[in-house]
């Protein structure tokens, strides 16, 4: 693919400097093999209390019926658009869809999702003439309805707090969205939201408008649910969420990418023996990081990763999941 003085919020903060409401909102919804549940989706965007929408389905090369879905929706609604293009990824049509974009501002919808009926008009709402963002669902991270500052923000982004790192549920101001953010290479393929993410809060220094309930219906998940985390995958992925941090202030987030490189390193440590993934580099990288910040394991985290199997590693996992985070 080529390039073509606030303070955090609580859950009371009055909605001051909001945006003009009539203004128009853009929804792209990349479309790939979504003929089961397409319509509801569709329909969930045509029913928005807010009417000043402009509906972009890119149907990516989708061999089931879900093209010609998209071409009879566009016949009964003029304010949908369709797209198609030969099968180039999500990442792909997402900015495909952005470019075709002429809303303000522009949220995104996996073809398998649904809006809550007055999802755009609540982000909406929520922002303000001094934002590039608006993040729905923000309680995830801890955070009510308001403003966070821009670096707050960026700590938990390369973090991967709650739901930063899923592009959908979210506003963003179409002027500040470009090819960079979708530039990822075709075959990573979990992960690419975050990098998405990351590259937008560093180019980016406003402020992030915060709406802490979500607006989002997040239907069945296809693509975690079969993804298979490797060493090798991790990191590569790793090497483009440094690449996605400016150089010159990657020292001052080192700390933050070390906790989510560890959530991909118990991934891997599922689905890869002790010998492989203990000896690879994007393991040792952890260690050298960890050590040149004097951070060390704590007793959770040495007794997982020695347990001597995968699947004792999947069995802690599964109980941690079933007892303890509940």
């Amino acid at each position: 693919m080529n390039n073509a003085n606030i303070s955090s919020a609580n859950g009371t903060a009055p909605l001051l400097g909001t945006v003009e409401q009539g203004v128009c909102v853009s929804i792209v919804v990349p479309v790939y093999n979504a003929a089961d549940t397409l319509c509801a989706c569709i329909d969930s965007l045509l029913s928005q209390t807010h009417t000043a929408l402009d509906i972009v389905l890119v149907d990516d090369g989708s061999p089931d019926e879900s093209g010609r879905i998209c071409d009879e929706c566009a016949k009964h609604d003029p304010r949908i658009h369709v797209v198609h293009q030969t099968n180039q990824g999500r990442s792909v049509a997402r900015w495909v869809g952005t470019q075709q974009a002429r809303g303000v501002w522009l949220t995104y919808v996996d073809a398998d999702d649904q809006l809550m009926s007055d999802a755009i008009e609540r982000l909406l709402h929520a922002a303000t003439d001094n934002t590039d963002i608006v993040l729905g669902n923000a309680r995830s991270c801890g955070w009510g309805t308001g403003t966070v500052p821009i670096d707050e923000f960026r700590h938990a982004a390369v973090r991967s707090d709650g739901t930063i790192g899923v592009p959908w549920g979210s506003l963003y101001r179409r002027s500040a969205l470009n090819a960079r953010l979708f530039d990822v290479p075709r075959d990573i393929y979990n992960g690419e939201d975050y990098l998405f993410w990351l590259r937008l809060v560093f180019q980016t220094s406003k402020p992030v408008r915060t709406l802490a309930d979500s607006v989002y219906l997040k239907g069945e998940e296809h693509t975690s649910n079969s993804f298979r985390w490797t060493s090798d995958y991790s990191y590569r992925l790793n090497a483009l969420r440094m690449e996605s941090i400016p150089a010159d202030v990657r020292a001052d987030y080192l700390s933050d990418t070390i906790n989510d490189r560890m959530t991909n390193l118990y991934a891997t440590t599922l689905h890869e023996p002790r010998r492989q993934w203990s000896t690879h580099p994007f393991y040792t990288e952890i260690l050298r990081d960890m050590q040149l910040l004097g951070r060390e394991f704590s007793f959770g985290q040495r007794f997982f990763l020695n347990l001597p199997s995968r699947q004792l590693r999947r069995l802690w996992s599964e109980v941690y999941q079933a007892i303890i985070l509940p």
